[in-house]
């Protein structure tokens, strides 16, 4: 699972704590304005622009619900998140996959400008499972606003990589950027997200929810987060010298990494991963292994790991420098 391998914000516990009293409703406008006006100090950005959501994954159902009910085609990376491909496959979506380079994952922008041509595009900044940028340059983004019928940013991993294109919000009318509090903010379990959209798309993914989503203990979750950012981003930095640390003893020993700007390592094991994530996983260490995932066939040597404390990295390494060995 990739989550964060430390506990909430005590400020996260003590707002769930109070606000659990109010489990009965189904929103208090107080602690929602609240939430509004913290998160919009956070990202830089006027509340308008910002449509909380309980968790990530509503983000990407509504992007999908989205292409659906327009009877829009959508363009992904390949690989990409695994689970998109089960739900793209189950929404009945015409797919248009890049893929991207085999050896550096890096992607093709002459076939992403191509490709992009009336379609929605989605693109996760840094990549899971790779873990790199795959744009860093906001003019590329710009060509493909003017080309595509919308584009969606996870960034996921923003605190981790610290780039952003937000500021696209502002300029374009089909540009939403999505985001997570799962990995940095360590409130997996709370299942909160938000999306930085313009008023127009805002208005039309708005329009595709029911309403009042969020639980309440997940808007005092969030709140209490946002109010001790000091906390999350000794996190981040933790999680950051971990994962360069396990990097650099990982590659030291001939192990091949891709480079991360993310919470985990994609990691070459020159064969089939099946086994070493057998094996892995009896001694207690979960691993993504892509060789699992139907759709990532051509990547079956690939395992993905979260960047847990710095003990257990080191207990992951000494295992599976005996399993490689």
């Amino acid at each position: 699972m990739n989550e964060s391998p430390y506990p909430p914000p005590r400020k996260s516990v003590e707002y769930v704590s109070r606000y659990a009293q109010y489990l009965n409703l189904y929103h208090d406008e107080a602690l929602y304005k609240e939430l509004k006006s913290e998160l919009s100090t956070y990202v830089g950005v006027e509340e308008d622009f910002l449509v909380p959501l309980a968790g990530s994954s509503l983000a990407l159902t509504l992007m999908l619900t989205y292409v659906k009910v327009g009877g829009l085609d959508l363009v992904t990376t390949h690989p990409m998140f695994h689970a998109l491909y089960r739900l793209t496959n189950n929404y009945g979506l015409t797919l248009t996959s890049l893929r991207l380079d085999k050896d550096t994952f890096t992607i093709d922008i002459a076939e992403l400008l191509r490709v992009s041509e009336g379609r929605v595009v989605y693109i996760i900044n840094p990549n899971n499972p790779t873990g790199n940028l795959l744009i860093e340059d906001p003019n590329t983004l710009r060509t493909v606003a003017s080309r595509a019928k919308a584009i969606f940013i996870d960034e996921a991993y923003y605190e981790f990589s610290g780039v952003t294109f937000k500021d696209l919000v502002m300029e374009f009318d089909n540009i939403a950027v999505l985001r997570s509090f799962s990995k940095a903010f360590s409130l997996a379990g709370a299942r909160f997200g938000y999306a930085i959209v313009s008023r127009r798309l805002k208005e039309r993914l708005s329009g595709l929810m029911i309403g009042y989503e969020i639980p309440i203990t997940t808007q005092a979750a969030a709140v209490g987060a946002l109010k001790d950012l000091q906390y999350v981003r000794d996190v981040v930095g933790e999680i950051i010298q971990t994962r360069e640390n396990s990097v650099k003893k990982l590659r030291e020993a001939g192990v091949r990494v891709i480079d991360t700007m993310t919470n985990f390592i994609l990691i070459d094991l020159k064969e089939p991963c099946r086994t070493v994530w057998e094996r892995l996983r009896s001694e207690g260490i979960l691993t993504l292994c892509l060789q699992n995932v139907e759709q990532l066939k051509g990547f079956e040597n690939y395992i993905r790991v979260t960047i847990g404390r710095p003990s257990e990295m080191e207990f992951f390494r000494e295992k599976l420098l005996e399993l490689t060995r």
